[in-house]
């Protein structure tokens, strides 16, 4: 047994020898072929002219490769199958490092390259460049020249053609193995494939298709960039974008001109920003050209450019420009991902005390504001513009950037489902009353109660920073010595026009002013919203002391400006276009969208995040009517 272990040992080694002295011999002849024929190209007419006197010794050829080299490039390319004679030394390379580094069928692969690959380029490239170009002889060689000739006599022109077309078939269908079955399965695949890509495109928000899964759970302790990872699986979606807007950019701005020279308006340069709503065409007028003509041509520029509905900002703040914002024929969405996790945005937050992001300009970039220095907000929008989405993206983006120590919430939700999904997550970020059953004030009759408990509040706040001979509450938690650590309090009433109740409307108005004359320093804000943004529902009051705020499409002219104190919310696109208005700026922005799916699934995520955490109490309200 040991002897015949040996003796096949020594069998292989040979066998490995000689496969290795082939391989470097295939090789050694590769480049040998190569150089000949390389330098054939440009000696050829020399050597050839004294061929026949070539081994003389006073004779010296031109060849890199000397008297061999040019006698047998002469023979391979000029008497033989012409330039296609590189596929030659190509062919014979890559079989060398194919014996020398597979070692597997060598001989077999060997015989396959020169049956299916030499023989095939050998005889039906020169006879093809003959056919084409039949000047060139150096091009087929004389293997060409003759049976390209001999074809044409058998065949005609237009026969030996199709010889050569159905041959390039036969070949690649023997070196690719095609069969009728496998073009069949690969249709059906790339059908299969070209309709998930139209479905996808058809899906406009549809962060996640996946059901509700298991959140891990986290330590209270975890790290931000641990939560910053759960959340990013959570939201993972790719942005696209379904449309070719350059084309429509272009065209867009050839309409723009044409109407503006109809009416004789001179322009000296229109630029186009593309966001993800609409675009923004901005136009340069001549010196001397009346802002009022360019306005009043809004009708006539909408219809040739088969807009529902365009908006004309004359001018455009802090630029010498007039814009004309046009909506895209196909939107792409802004997807909560996007804001929550780019480094913009994180430069943008890392230096806010509370940062809210609202979405993306028309420039694309994130818009973030502090909600610390607004103090307060206001929102307003018909029902389905995007307003109770707004609202969800405001507090996930704060549940993302604070810690529960350092933020509560006071949810009031008349409507009793749009902030009940936040239930789960009330004894972590949730300040109430005591004894309180229901974490979120969904009973219309309970609100002056917290309300009156929030004012008792900021008093008794007001009355530790007095005590600590500090101006905000920034400066209190500063302090080393205090005993208590003051989170931000962040009022919601999701809509306040239900608030309006008779027997307490004159109560919740004066309270809520006060809160949002006075709160701002002890770290009260408050974010209120409506549907119904009438002047009965959003007083003179209330209105003097919300900065900020935010509109969504309204249904009048008349909405917008009672919001706005002007008009353009009523020529929004709905599904999340929104204008923001703060001291006289007017931004024009894309709400980001969150499914109900993934908003639970961040929200359990918090649930099983921060379970020791406790209710933050308020003080018990007062029981006597506030004076009016």
């Amino acid at each position: 047994m040991d002897k015949e272990k040996i003796k096949k040992k020594g069998r292989r080694n040979k066998k490995k020898t000689i496969q290795t002295i082939f391989g470097f011999f295939l090789l050694g002849n590769s480049l040998f072929l190569f150089l000949s024929f390389f330098s054939f190209l440009f000696h050829w007419k020399n050597d050839q002219s004294q061929l026949e006197k070539l081994f003389d010794k006073e004779i010296i050829a031109e060849n890199l490769l000397g008297k061999m080299g040019a006698i047998v490039s002469h023979h391979f390319i000029h008497q033989g199958i012409g330039i296609s004679a590189f596929f030659i030394p190509m062919i014979l390379f890559f079989t060398g490092l194919k014996i020398l580094f597979t070692r597997k069928k060598l001989l077999n692969n060997f015989y396959k390259s020169i049956i299916y690959k030499l023989l095939f380029f050998s005889v039906w490239f020169p006879i093809s460049l003959y056919t084409i170009v039949p000047d060139k002889g150096i091009l087929s060689g004389i293997f060409g020249f003759e049976i390209g000739n001999f074809l044409i006599h058998l065949f005609g022109k237009v026969g030996l053609y199709m010889l050569i077309f159905t041959s390039i078939i036969f070949y690649f269908i023997i070196i690719f193995h095609i069969s009728a079955p496998t073009i069949e399965n690969d249709m059906k695949k790339k059908i299969q494939n070209i309709n998930k890509k139209i479905d996808t495109r058809l899906q406009f928000c549809n962060f996640l298709n996946t059901p509700i899964v298991h959140i891990p759970k986290i330590k209270i302790d975890s790290s931000f960039s641990e939560k910053k990872n759960i959340l990013h699986s959570i939201l993972k979606k790719e942005n696209f974008l379904s449309v070719d807007l350059k084309i429509d950019l272009e065209s867009n701005k050839k309409k723009i001109v044409q109407i503006l020279n109809y009416y004789k308006i001179e322009i000296c340069e229109i630029k186009a920003r593309i966001g993800p709503t609409i675009t923004l065409y901005e136009i340069y007028p001549k010196v001397g050209t009346r802002i009022s003509k360019i306005k009043n041509l809004k009708n006539e520029i909408a219809l040739n450019l088969s807009a529902t509905s365009i908006r004309i900002i004359a001018p455009i703040p802090g630029k010498g420009s007039i814009g004309i914002e046009i909506p895209n024929h196909q939107r792409y969405p802004v997807y909560m991902n996007d804001i929550l996790f780019s480094e913009e945005s994180n430069k943008k937050s890392h230096k806010m005390e509370l940062p809210i992001s609202l979405g993306k300009t028309v420039f694309n970039e994130i818009f973030i504001i502090d909600l610390a220095k607004m103090p307060h907000l206001l929102i307003a929008g018909s029902t389905g513009q995007g307003k109770s989405v707004g609202l969800n993206v405001m507090i996930i983006f704060l549940l993302f950037q604070k810690n529960p120590k350092d933020i509560k919430f006071i949810l009031i939700d008349p409507k009793k489902v749009e902030l009940s999904i936040y239930k789960n997550i009330s004894k972590s970020y949730f300040a109430t009353l005591p004894n309180s059953i229901e974490p979120i004030i969904t009973d219309l009759h309970k609100v002056k109660n917290i309300l009156n408990s929030l004012c008792k509040e900021m008093d008794q706040r007001y009355a530790l920073l007095e005590k600590y001979k500090v101006r905000n509450i920034k400066e209190y938690n500063n302090v080393k010595y205090n005993k208590c650590h003051l989170p931000y309090i962040i009022l919601i009433i999701d809509e306040f026009a239900d608030l309006n109740i008779d027997n307490q409307k004159k109560e919740i108005e004066i309270y809520v002013t006060r809160l949002a004359q006075l709160a701002r320093a002890v770290g009260i804000h408050l974010i209120i919203a409506t549907q119904r943004p009438s002047v009965d529902v959003i007083t003179g009051l209330i209105k003097s002391n919300f900065t900020a705020r935010i509109a969504f499409r309204v249904s009048s002219k008349i909405d917008s400006r009672t919001i706005l104190d002007c008009t353009g919310a009523e020529q929004l696109i709905g599904k999340g276009d929104l204008l923001f208005s703060n001291k006289n700026e007017l931004i024009r922005l894309q709400c980001p969208f969150i499914e109900l799916s993934d908003l639970k699934k961040i929200v359990d995520f918090y649930k099983n995040q921060n379970k020791k955490n406790e209710y933050f109490f308020l003080p018990e309200p007062d029981t006597i009517k506030i004076n009016e």
